[in-house]
Parts: C-alpha cells; sequence; structure tokens
C-alpha cells in the first residue's frame, strides 16, 4: 500500500518556469495517471502559491485512488482525521468543496449520519446528482423521503452515479421502492438508447429479489432486436420487462406502429404499470415529432409514471393541439418540482385564462412574472405591463471594487484562467459568487468585465436578487465592430448581441464539441460556405476566430438564414443553432397551420435548440432596452409561426 509519507518531498527547482505553467504541468500528469511526475512537479510549487488547493487536493485524491485500486471490491472511506486538515485550510477554494462532496457520498452509502449531518451544512455550491441521493438516503433515514424527489431519480434515463444506484438498491430491500420502479428505470435508459447502461444497472442489482429475476441475455435480446424476440416471446409473468423494452426501442423508430402492437397485440399482455409507461413513451415520441396524436396517447397513462420530460410534452402536445382544457390539467398534474417553473406557470395562467378565470390567470403570471427570463417577460406582458430596464444600482465605491480585486478565490480563477486551465477557473469562479450578496456580485461581475471574463461577469450579475446591473447582465464588448457589422449587413444590433450572449458569451476562442468556433459559433464548413458567397476571397479557415471575420460570416450567415425564414427571427434563430432545414421541417409538420411564435418555441424538439431560440429572443429585448432605450414587447417579436406544405 502506499504510504502517505511518501507524498512529502523537497523542492527542486531546477527548472525555472511560471507557477501558472507549472499548474498546467501538474494538471496534465493527473489527469493522465503520471504518479511519479506529478509527485516531481507538485514538490516544485511553491507552498504559498495561489494554486496550492488544487495540488495539494489533487495529490490527496491521487494517494487514495492507490488504495481504492488495491481494494475494488471495499467501500473505501475517507480518514477524517486526514480529510478535515485539508478541507479546513481551503474551505473557500473549489477542489475542497469537490472533496466534501465526494466525502458526503461515502458516508452517506456507509450510514455515517452524524458526520454527514454535520458536513452537509458546510457545502456552499447547490448539490449535484451524487450529493442530491446522499441527501435522500439522508431523509429515508429520518422517516422524511420525498416521493417526487425519488421519482426523478427512477425517472433518470442515463447512468446513475454510484450513490444514486445505492439509494434504489436500498430502498428496494426495504420496501419504499418496488420492482416496477426499478422496471421504469431500465426502461427510460432503453429509451434513450443506454441499453449497455440499463444492462449494467441490473447487474449492480443481482443480488436483489428483483436482479435475479432478470436474465441479461434476454434482456440484451430484446432491445437489440425487437422484433425477432416479440415473435418469439411467451408470455410469462417474468417476460413483462422484455416485452416492454422492445417495444420501447421500436417506438423510438415507430411509435405508430407501437401504438397498433399495444392496443391490438398486447393488450392484456402487460402489467398495468407496463401499458401506462409505454403510452407515455409513445406520446413522447409523437410529441417530438408534432403527431396530432401524441395528446390521447399521453392520456392513456398516468402521471405517476411519467418523467419530467413526458409530463413536459404531455403539456406542449395539448398546445401543439391548442387545447386549453387539456393545458390546464396537463400542468395541474404535474409533478410539485417541476408545475412551479416560470413556463408551466405562465402557460397554466393562459389556460385559465382561456377559461374565463382571469383572477386565477393572474395569480399564475404574478408568480411567473419577471424582466430577465422568456416566459418572466411574456407573464409580464400578460399583467398588461411594460418590460422596461430596472433602475440602476448606486455606483460601485472604490473599496467595493477593491475587495474584489483582492478577493483570495476571485485572483486563483483569474489565474487558473491564465494558466489555460478554464474549466478549473470557471468552476472556481462559481463557487466564490455563490453565497455573494448583490452589492458583491456587482463587484465581482465588474472585476471580471475588466479582466475579459465577460461569461464569468454575466454570470455573477444574473444572480443578483434585487440590485439589478443590465449593463452587467447584458455585456456589449466588442461594440464599434458589432454596430458598424449590423449595420453593413443589415441585421438587428439587439439580435446580434443576444444571439452571441447564449452561442459563446463572448468568449472569442470558445469552441463547441461539433467544432463551432468564435463570437457567433461558426462551424468550419458554414464559415467556408459564407464566405465563397460574400467574395471574402482572402478567407483561411485559421481566421475564424478573429473577430473581425468572425462577425462577418455570422452576421452574414444569420441574414441569410433570416431572408430564407420568412424574416421571422424564431425562424431564423432555431436555423442558426439546428440548421436552416430544421425550421422548414418543422413548418411542414403545421400544414396549413398557423401558431404563435411562444408556442411554437416551446414545441421545438431539440431541448438545446429550444432553449437557445427563447434565451436569444429574451435577450434581444433586454439589449434594445439597453441600446435604444425601449424595445418591441417579446410576444410581437415571436409574431405567428405559418405552416407550409
Amino acid at each position: 500500500m502506499l504510504a502517505l509519507s511518501a507524498l512529502t518531498f523537497q523542492p527542486a527547482f531546477a527548472n525555472k518556469q511560471t507557477e501558472g505553467e507549472l499548474i498546467k504541468q501538474i494538471n496534465s500528469a493527473y489527469v493522465d495517471g503520471a504518479y511519479d511526475k506529478f509527485n516531481r512537479l507538485t514538490a516544485e510549487l511553491p507552498q504559498k502559491s495561489i494554486f496550492r488547493p488544487q495540488a495539494d487536493i489533487w495529490q490527496f485524491r491521487f494517494f487514495h485512488k492507490g488504495v481504492e485500486k488495491q481494494f475494488p471490491d471495499r467501500e473505501v472511506v475517507w480518514n477524517k482525521s486526514e480529510i478535515l486538515p485539508l478541507l479546513n485550510k481551503y474551505e473557500s477554494s473549489w477542489p475542497a468543496e469537490q472533496l466534501r462532496r465526494d466525502w458526503l457520498e461515502q458516508l452517506a452509502r456507509t450510514g455515517q449520519w452524524a458526520t454527514f449531518s454535520e458536513q452537509r451544512k458546510l457545502l456552499r455550491y447547490r448539490p449535484d446528482q451524487g450529493v442530491e441521493c446522499a441527501d435522500l438516503m439522508y431523509a429515508a433515514e429520518q422517516g422524511q423521503l420525498v416521493r417526487y424527489k425519488l421519482d426523478a431519480v427512477i425517472s433518470f434515463d442515463k447512468r446513475l452515479p454510484r450513490t444514486c444506484r445505492a439509494l434504489l438498491k436500498n430502498l428496494y430491500k426495504l420496501g419504499a421502492v418496488e420492482a416496477t420502479d426499478l422496471d421504469r428505470h431500465v426502461l427510460q435508459m432503453v429509451a434513450a438508447n443506454q441499453a449497455s447502461n440499463a444492462i449494467k444497472f441490473v447487474e449492480d442489482l443481482k443480488d436483489t429479489a428483483w436482479g435475479k429475476t432478470i436474465d441479461n441475455a434476454t434482456l440484451k435480446e430484446a432491445i437489440s432486436n425487437p422484433d425477432k424476440y416479440l415473435k418469439s416471446a411467451a408470455r410469462t409473468e417474468d417476460t413483462d420487462l422484455y416485452i416492454a423494452a422492445a417495444l420501447a426501442r421500436k417506438a423510438v423508430d415507430d411509435h405508430e406502429r407501437v401504438a397498433r402492437q399495444i392496443t391490438e397485440t398486447y393488450r392484456g399482455k402487460l402489467s398495468k404499470r407496463s401499458e401506462q409507461w409505454l403510452w407515455a413513451h409513445v406520446g413522447y415520441r409523437a410529441g417530438l415529432v408534432w403527431d396530432r396524436n401524441a395528446l390521447s396517447y399521453f392520456k392513456r397513462s398516468i402521471p405517476e409514471v411519467m418523467s419530467q420530460e413526458q409530463q413536459e410534452w404531455k403539456v406542449r402536445s395539448a398546445l401543439l393541439l391548442e387545447d386549453w382544457n387539456a393545458v390546464l390539467q396537463a400542468t395541474n398534474e404535474m409533478s410539485p418540482n417541476v408545475k412551479e417553473d416560470k413556463a408551466w406557470l405562465y402557460w397554466r395562467g393562459r389556460a385559465l385564462a382561456q377559461s374565463g378565470k382571469l383572477v386565477e390567470a393572474r395569480q399564475e403570471w404574478i408568480k411567473a412574472s419577471s424582466p430577465f427570463s422568456f416566459y418572466g417577460k411574456l407573464a409580464h406582458e400578460e399583467l398588461g405591463d411594460t418590460v422596461t430596464a430596472p433602475k440602476r444600482p448606486e455606483l460601485l465605491s472604490a473599496a467595493e471594487l477593491d475587495w474584489a480585486k483582492k478577493h483570495p478565490g476571485l485572483t486563483r480563477a483569474l489565474a487558473l484562467y491564465d494558466a489555460g486551465l478554464r474549466t478549473e477557473g470557471f468552476w472556481e469562479f462559481n463557487l466564490q459568487v455563490a453565497q455573494m450578496n448583490d452589492r458583491q456580485l456587482l463587484a465581482a461581475a465588474t472585476w471580471a468585465e475588466r479582466n475579459q471574463l465577460y461569461d464569468r461577469a454575466i454570470a455573477a450579475a444574473d444572480r443578483t436578487e434585487t440590485e439589478h446591473d443590465l449593463s452587467l447582465r447584458y455585456l456589449t464588448p466588442f461594440r464599434e465592430n458589432m454596430r458598424a457589422k449590423t449595420r453593413e449587413i443589415g441585421v438587428d444590433e439587439s439580435w446580434v448581441y443576444g444571439l452571441i450572449r447564449q452561442e459563446s458569451r463572448f468568449i472569442t476562442v470558445a469552441r463547441s464539441g461539433v467544432g463551432a468556433s468564435g463570437l457567433m459559433q461558426v462551424m468550419p464548413a458554414t464559415a467556408k460556405y459564407v464566405a465563397k458567397k460574400i467574395g471574402m476571397s482572402n478567407f483561411q479557415p485559421a481566421d475564424i476566430t478573429e473577430i473581425e471575420t468572425n462577425l462577418t460570416l455570422g452576421t452574414s450567415y444569420l441574414k441569410m438564414v433570416f431572408e430564407q425564414h420568412d424574416q421571422s427571427p424564431v425562424l431564423a434563430s432555431a436555423g442558426y443553432n439546428a440548421g436552416p432545414s430544421r425550421p422548414a421541417l418543422w413548418k411542414r409538420r403545421l400544414g396549413d397551420r398557423k401558431i404563435e411564435g411562444a408556442i411554437f418555441a416551446e414545441l421545438i424538439p431539440f431541448d438545446e435548440t429550444r432553449g437557445y431560440v427563447k434565451n436569444v429572443m429574451s435577450n434581444t429585448v433586454a439589449y434594445s432596452l439597453l441600446l435604444n432605450n425601449a424595445s418591441t414587447p417579446l410576444k410581437q417579436r415571436l409574431g405567428i409561426i405559418y405552416g407550409s406544405k
């Protein structure tokens, strides 16, 4: 076994380099698992370095990774006497926050509730999924388990963290989770094309009564070749999950056929819960393609078996039909944590207003109203108010600005960014602002803007509760370039700023997972196409992140998409994000109908694009207020979307 004493080295400054260069190399060695190199480099980092929280806590983790490898089947819990000195020394750093999170999960899995309760109060940032499951384990221990929170875990459609899997296993053994709940978790993963993770989950619970009834080879066959399995399946009590899994997989490609099979072939051959879940799944798949039968499928299910996503698509399916009674019923049936979202408050208000219940409608809109969010603005407008710029806060004092400049955590975040460790800097900054008051947030945002951390400036300014600075929430860097380029191309400057705020948060070197680059996140193929179209003969792919070039290509492309799609900013924003052919497809699905822009935006089947369009349009209103001191109402900007044949 490794000894903790082996972690102590004397500094050897043979290779003189900046601390920023050194921490980057230390991080690389840590990620690569190069233990000897990591220890050698860490020994060279000065003890008073601003990066010591990262280096020392990575070192602690490195040591315990070695211990865990030696005892892979044992639940390793970090020793309190070893971990507390680190947590106390670096309590205001992101590595310490992460370390405490992981320790809390260990404590929950081993039932050390006194220490768990003590340490849980010290967590400064919002919990991740693993800690949320640890909280549920503690709540169950206290007899205070909240069912809708547990249902969110059961309905999760990807590989759950270790603590969440332990939660479900323990609660099943205690009778708080039923076999049908575990079936539902498997089916959610199958429906999301997570077959291997579904199989792994069954393996994780092989020692339970539920797990012993499932043959993974048969389940795998049902998922990978559903038609073959369904032809050969003999109906017995223990084939219910296999049949449901096969039908769930088939519904991804052909929901109409599966709807017929449930009705004609498998009526009475599935358990009630499996059939109810399948109808929710078929409704969801139908909703994604704007099938007008989606709502009728959902009505054959019950809210208790639906995931959050399925509950939301039931509302969207009602919106597609503009069936306001169904909208009201579906929003009322949502889980408590879902129904209070501003989106569903707004649509519940609209449904109530359609039925003449104006007082109740206003109550919903008052709860949703906000000058900063998409549905907050729409609710504000429904109340008869005009969205205006909030009163500017008092100017920050020299002392407040100096406080942010000298803040140790903010300074460390900037140093991490400067060292090229953007992810570490991102989380370090987020932790520091998590518990700041409004004046501190405004000071941190101003400091971040001055250091060109534009995305973090926006993140800090977005958190204020009563004192709001519109110019910090909606930054306008590169203003001269932007004003000139938007006038030259002929696009709304507020709209372009709103789009960039969503696309890159003004990070000029931003690069997406699919290769989009620069301020306006232009794809390489798009850049080449647009450059040729507008006669930019000297364009080179390496120029794509250069500000002027990126703005030229991005605004020119946006103008093309705008002209292609009825000069609708909703359609053009959707096309800019999802590709110009997508809005055309969605319009064809509408046929000869027309719907309001807000409904169209809510019906977009891609989560990313749906959120993107809402945020871009909401941002546009804010930027118009900031740049022009006036703005067209959001509902008017969204307009009416006309279908096509």
